[in-house]
């Protein structure tokens, strides 16, 4: 879990993914057009990020 502090990748993927958590079980009524807005928004940088390659080292 302390990775997940100091590396970019893994704190943005744990803070949205607490995010849509909240978003889609807590009992409080969001617009949809922002719920779209977001999905859409975590769906795209989970994607972005877990095909990311990361640069080989010579």
């Amino acid at each position: 879990m302390k990775k997940a502090w100091s590396d970019l990748k893994s704190f943005v993927t744990v803070v949205m993914t607490i995010a849509m958590v909240l978003l889609l079980f807590v009992p409080y009524e969001v617009n949809k057009e922002v719920l779209m807005l977001f999905s859409t928004s975590y769906g795209a940088i989970m994607t972005y990020f877990f095909n990311k390659k990361d640069k080989e080292s010579n």
